[in-house]
């Protein structure tokens, strides 16, 4: 066995280790590229649940309306509760199913920077929104279920105030946390197919 000879089995079996390699980092980055949007997907769906479920409560309120209908004023709040929900669901419309088949990266990275932009924007009035609404519905339904009208129990005002600021608290930094953690894992997935877009770069 010559030297050529010798020269052209290490080019082959190079030529079959970067073969190799390459396929390696192309699995690899699939498998990010799955991580990302798996990881998107579900906090997507959640939010588009919870737009949905907005239209629910703003129907729960309506029903509440027709229960406690002896009582202007509570229908007026209700009725404002109902009327932020709606606002809500359309505040969210612009989430929609996507199809991650027609996706390319560099698409699924928008999305999912448009989503954190969206979430950051519409954070605040999602919170005011389900406190509004929690309160009005919690105290109407004290008032059919139990009989409690807060607005004729004047030295019950104090009690049920520290209740509602509890609720109201616990909702804020719950939902802080929450938010925070989302965009965390959001800023995960763009990182990971920045990675991915780079590999396919080079």
């Amino acid at each position: 066995m010559n030297v050529d000879d010798i020269k052209d089995i290490w080019k082959n079996d190079m030529s079959q280790l970067e073969a190799r390699v390459m396929i390696n980092e192309e699995k690899i980055n699939q498998l990010k590229f799955d991580k990302a949007q798996s990881s998107f997907d579900k906090l997507f769906k959640i939010s588009l649940a919870g737009k949905n479920m907005a239209l629910i409560y703003a129907l729960a309120s309506l029903v509440l309306i027709y229960l406690v209908r002896d009582s202007a004023l509570y229908m007026a709040m209700l009725g404002a509760g109902a009327g932020l929900m709606v606002f809500s669901y359309f505040q969210h419309s612009v989430l929609k199913k996507l199809d991650y088949a027609s996706l390319s990266i560099v698409a699924l990275q928008k999305e999912i920077y448009n989503f954190r932009k969206h979430t950051a924007q519409t954070a605040i009035y999602d919170v005011i929104i389900v406190a509004i609404w929690l309160v009005t519905a919690s105290l109407a339904y004290l008032k059919w279920a139990k009989g409690f009208d807060i607005f004729n129990n004047p030295e019950q005002f104090g009690t049920t105030g520290v209740a509602i600021a509890v609720m109201i608290l616990f909702l804020i930094f719950t939902s802080k946390a929450i938010y925070k953690a989302y965009d965390v894992k959001l800023k995960e997935s763009e990182e990971t197919l920045d990675l991915v877009v780079n590999f396919e770069k080079n």
